[in-house]
């Protein structure tokens, strides 16, 4: 027996010693996220782990589930060896959702028992009050005091049966209520039963983790560092432009949008955020053979007709030179904020920025290092970070385009831009707290001035018009000339004087039949290349001013043509 015990003990520590050790688990901070340009960020996080002497494999939790397995980098102390590691993705058991309606029927069926009760409450007291009304009836009949006459007592008798009548119908009332009150509680578990049987489990959060091997010459506490890419983030900036009247004092607020569906809530994490983009590759482009071959009519003719389409598009692209503000203009009552397009109102930030955030120019990029912790989670909403201000010297002019537009647009021009730094991005135009709409930034352009569109200004008032009575049409043989001369009128109703570019245009042709003519070009600048009339002007407060241009366009008169005007 001894023997048979001593046996069942070894196979016992034996197997017990083959259960296999659970790896420690430990939890990361996200410290850094450094966010690229349009998606993707490397992230950085932080694990203190304690780590026993020899080998041993450890488990670190709280990672982004989209982490790029090729651009996972691992640093761990001098005393620590890395050995190998695995990327994992953890997913918590599934777990049931109850449907929120189930949460309202049983708010209901609480409700309605209250109910029952009050009205039982109430039963019981007319039960009592009818018990008693009896018993004073069956007194007065059966024994009526000689004071009181027969006609009394029926009198009496007649009143207090009245009043029983009323008690009993009541009551049944009462019953009456309480029964359909029942009935709907039966119907609401009823409903409350089918939903439950409906529940459907629910995936639990995922998570990712690492799971390493290490190599430790002793017992100690460790701090491991991870980083890894993941596509799941990313930036795009935007502007506020803020220009005082007062004295055209003009403020560039840089400010990056950011959002990120990670798997995992950023919490005081320092953000920096970098102008490189390592989606777009690094391959060099390399030209390979260009062959030609006979077209095919058919493909031919679809491709004329794109490529006449595309010389229309750059026609209308020629012309609309300016990107226009919008917005509804809104005046606020005081200094502190001003009105956004959907009636919220947004409070005029004072703080600048600049002072934490630090600027870091490379070869290729520019990362802004922002000495702030935030908070963004990961819903893929977009949450505005600000980076820095600049005061910047400006010039103002007007800018008119009376053909496609009537109004007069204020302009900034913002010289030796290359040095902001600028990504292409959407700017709130707001001036003297007040904001005036949207317009678009875009330094992609080999000028030497960056031209920023503030908004319309309705106090220069423009007015274009056909003068008919030196535009005509004559017959020459077989040809047909037309003549155009429009008129622009000016007028400055503001009580500063205002420095304009004044912008037309008149037709070209690349069609031998059509030619054109520049009559009279009104004393502008031509571009005859594009067929574009500049006129630099300068306008005292309440001056008014007209310029008049003439083009002559001759064709052959059995033919039509487009757009003459």
């Amino acid at each position: 027996m001894l023997r048979l015990t001593v046996i069942l003990l070894l196979i016992s520590n034996c197997l017990f010693a083959q259960q296999p050790k659970t790896p420690p688990t430990f939890n990361a901070t996200l410290t850094n996220a450094n966010v690229y340009y349009g998606y993707g960020a490397e992230l950085t996080h932080k694990a203190k782990v304690s780590v026993e002497k020899g080998q041993q494999e450890l488990v670190i939790n709280n990672l982004s589930v989209y982490a790029d397995n090729n651009s996972i980098q691992i640093a761990c102390p001098e005393n620590v060896v890395l050995l190998s590691y695995r990327f994992n993705v953890k997913t918590d058991n599934p777990v049931i959702v109850a449907n929120p309606v189930i949460k309202k029927m049983e708010d209901s069926i609480k409700n309605l028992y209250k109910i029952i009760a009050a009205n039982q409450q109430e039963y019981n007291n007319g039960d009592e009050q009818l018990s008693k009304t009896i018993k004073i009836v069956e007194t007065y009949t059966a024994h009526p005091e000689k004071t009181i006459n027969t006609t009394d007592v029926i009198k009496l008798v007649d009143f207090y049966n009245a009043k029983i009548q009323f008690y009993r119908s009541n009551m049944y009332a009462i019953k009456v209520k309480n029964n359909d009150l029942q009935e709907q509680i039966n119907e609401i578990n009823t409903r409350m039963y089918e939903l439950k049987r409906k529940d459907i489990p629910v995936a639990g959060k995922s998570i990712g983790q690492m799971v390493l091997q290490v190599l430790s010459k002793e017992q100690m506490n460790a701090e491991i560092g991870i980083s890894y890419y993941t596509q799941h983030a990313g930036w795009v900036p935007t502007y506020d432009i803020r220009v005082k009247s007062i004295d055209n004092s003009f403020k560039l607020v840089y400010k990056a949008s950011v959002s990120q569906t990670t798997g995992i809530d950023w919490k005081q994490a320092q953000l920096t955020l970098s102008t490189s983009n390592p989606n777009l590759g690094t391959n060099i482009p390399i030209l390979n053979a260009w062959n030609l071959q006979f077209f095919v009519p058919q493909v031919y003719n679809k491709m004329l007709q794109g490529k006449n389409a595309a010389m229309t598009n750059s026609v209308q692209s020629l012309s609309e030179v300016v990107v226009v503000g919008y917005g509804t203009k809104k005046e606020t009552k005081d200094d502190e904020e001003y009105v956004m397009e959907d009636n919220t109102r947004k409070p005029v930030e004072t703080t600048d920025i600049s002072s934490y955030t630090t600027l870091n120019e490379g070869q290729l990029f520019t990362s802004y290092d922002i000495d702030l912790p935030y908070d963004i989670p990961t819903d893929g909403n977009a949450y505005s970070v600000a980076i820095k201000e600049e005061k910047i010297n400006a010039s103002f002019k007007h800018y008119a385009v009376p053909k496609l537009d009537r109004d007069a647009f204020l302009l900034a021009e913002v010289s030796n831009w290359e040095s902001l730094d600028l990504l292409p991005g959407e700017a709130n135009i707001i001036m003297d707290n007040v904001y005036l709409g949207k317009s678009f930034i875009d330094p992609n352009t080999t000028m030497d001035t960056l031209n920023v569109s503030l908004g319309r200004d309705r106090r220069v008032a423009i007015k274009r018009t056909l003068v008919k009575e030196q535009s005509r049409t004559k017959l020459i043989g077989t040809n047909k000339v037309e003549t155009f001369t429009y008129e622009i009128t000016v007028k400055n109703n503001k009580k500063e004087a205002v420095n304009m570019l004044l912008k037309d245009q008149y037709p070209l042709s690349k069609v031998k039949e059509i030619e054109i003519e520049l009559e009279n070009s009104g004393k502008a600048e031509v571009n005859e290349e594009l067929g574009i009339l500049n006129w630099k002007i300068k306008l005292e407060p309440g001056e008014q001013k007209k310029y008049r241009f003439t083009y002559n366009v001759k064709y052959p008169k059995d033919k039509k043509i487009a757009n003459l005007r």
